[in-house]
C-alpha cells in the first residue's frame, strides 16, 4: 500500500504524517538514523510492545537505528513524573545521546509519556509518534502536546514538543476491541462536525464498513482527520491565539463526564461524544446553531455505536459539577465554548453560562 502523507507546516519545525499499511516495517526508511548504528528507544506499553514491538524494531534496524524497547504498564496510571524519571534513567543507561530518538508506540498515554521523556531528556531529543489506536491516530499524535499527570489533575506537567514525524499503520487498528474503535470514532465525528460536512456524510453512509475495520477506508479517514487537525495546529501551535480552542468541541461537558464517571470506566472518546450531544443541544436552544445539528450529531454517533447517554448510576454528579467549574477554559468567570452553527463549521462563544452546561450533564443520564 502506498503511504499517504500529510504535511504539518509549522514555521519552526515542520513534519510529515505518514499513513499506510506497512509503515511499521518501513519505519527506518521513513525516518532514517542520522548515522549508522545510532541508538534509539522504542517506548511502548506492555500490550503494544508485545503486539507490534518486534515489527517496529526490525523496521528501525533497516534504517540504521540500534533500537531498544522500554515498556510500561498499560493505562493512565503510568503517566507520572516517577515513570518519566525511570524512563529517562533507562535512556541514559542505554547510552542515548543528542542524536538519538524516542519512538512512541501505543495510544495517547504512551504518546504523552514518551513525548514528555523526549522533551526533557538532555533538554530535548527527537521524538517520533507511532500511534496504534484510532483516538491517537486522528487526534493526539498531531500537535506536539506532551505531558504527565499529577494527583491533582491530568496533564498538569508538560510541554510542547513537536514530533520529527508521525508513522500511522492502519493495520494496528485490527487489535482494538469494538468499544475502543468506536470511542476513537467520536474524535473523527468531532473533526467532521467542525470542519468537513462531506466527511460527516461519508461516515454515516459507510458506518458498517468503518466498524468492520476496512483498512483502506480507515486510512483515508485518518488522513483527512490529520489534515483537519494540522490546519488548526499550524494556526496556533502553542495555544496562544485561542484558535486551537475549536478542537475542544464536546470536551467541556466531556471532561466533566469523564471525571464524574471515572469509577465506571467511561472512555475519553465516549465522554467527548456525550459532550458533543450536550453542547449541541445547548447551542441549538440558544440559537447559536441550526436546529438540526443535535439530531445529526446524535444520529451519526449512534450509527457508529458510540453511546449518547449514560445510565443514572454511572455518573457522580457532584464530581462532574466540580470538574466543570474548574475547567481551564474558564477565564475571569467566562467560558470560551466551541459551537457548531451548522455541520462543517465552528465558532467560539462566551454566551453560554456554565450553569446551563451543568443542567445538560444531568439530561445526559438515561
Amino acid at each position: 500500500m502506498t503511504l499517504k502523507s500529510v504535511r504539518v507546516e509549522l514555521p519552526t519545525r515542520p513534519y510529515t504524517v505518514h499513513i499506510g499499511a506497512g509503515a511499521l516495517a518501513r519505519a527506518g526508511q521513513i525516518v532514517p538514523a542520522p548515522r549508522a548504528d545510532q541508538s534509539a528507544a522504542v517506548i511502548a506499553d506492555e500490550t503494544t510492545g508485545r503486539l507490534f514491538g518486534a515489527e517496529l524494531l526490525a523496521g528501525l534496524r533497516g534504517g540504521g537505528w540500534e533500537p531498544g524497547l522500554q515498556t510500561v504498564p498499560p493505562g493512565e496510571a503510568s503517566k507520572t513524573l516517577a515513570m518519566a524519571g525511570e524512563l529517562c534513567a533507562a535512556l541514559a543507561e542505554a547510552g542515548l545521546d543528542r542524536g538519538s530518538a524516542v519512538f512512541a508506540l501505543g495510544g495517547g498515554v504512551v504518546g504523552d509519556l514518551a513525548g514528555f521523556v523526549a522533551a526533557t531528556y538532555m533538554r530535548g531529543i527527537d521524538f517520533v509518534t507511532v500511534p496504534t489506536t484510532l483516538l491517537a491516530q486522528v487526534d493526539s499524535s498531531v500537535g506536539g502536546k506532551v505531558g504527565v499527570d499529577l494527583p491533582q489533575a491530568k496533564n498538569l506537567v508538560g510541554a510542547f514538543h513537536q514530533p520529527r514525524a508521525v508513522l500511522i499503520d492502519p493495520r494496528t487498528l485490527r487489535s482494538l476491541p469494538p468499544r475502543q474503535l468506536a470511542a476513537g470514532l467520536a474524535e473523527v465525528v468531532k473533526h467532521a462536525a467542525i470542519a468537513d460536512e462531506s466527511l460527516f456524510e461519508l461516515l454515516g453512509a459507510s458506518a458498517p464498513s468503518v466498524l468492520s475495520g476496512d483498512s483502506t477506508l480507515l486510512a483515508d479517514i485518518v488522513a483527512r482527520n490529520c489534515e483537519i487537525k494540522a490546519a488548526v495546529v499550524v494556526g496556533d501551535p502553542e495555544e496562544r491565539s485561542g484558535l486551537r480552542a475549536v478542537l475542544n468541541y464536546g470536551h467541556t461537558i466531556g471532561h466533566a463526564v469523564e471525571r464524574g464517571a471515572a469509577a465506571w470506566g467511561v472512555l475519553h472518546g465516549e465522554a467527548v461524544a456525550l459532550g458533543m450531544v450536550g453542547e449541541s443541544r445547548v447551542a441549538a436552544r440558544r440559537g447559536l446553531s441550526a436546529s438540526d445539528v443535535p439530531t445529526r450529531v446524535e444520529a451519526l454517533l449512534e450509527a457508529l455505536h458510540v453511546p449518547t447517554g449514560l445510565a443514572d448510576a454511572a455518573l457522580d454528579l457532584d464530581l462532574a459539577r466540580r470538574a466543570l467549574r474548574s475547567d481551564k477554559k474558564i477565564v475571569g468567570g467566562r467560558l470560551s465554548l466551541p459551537v457548531v452553527p451548522r455541520v462543517g463549521c465552528v465558532e467560539l462563544t462566551d454566551a453560554v453560562p456554565v450553569d446551563e452546561l451543568l443542567s445538560e450533564i444531568e439530561a445526559l443520564r438515561n
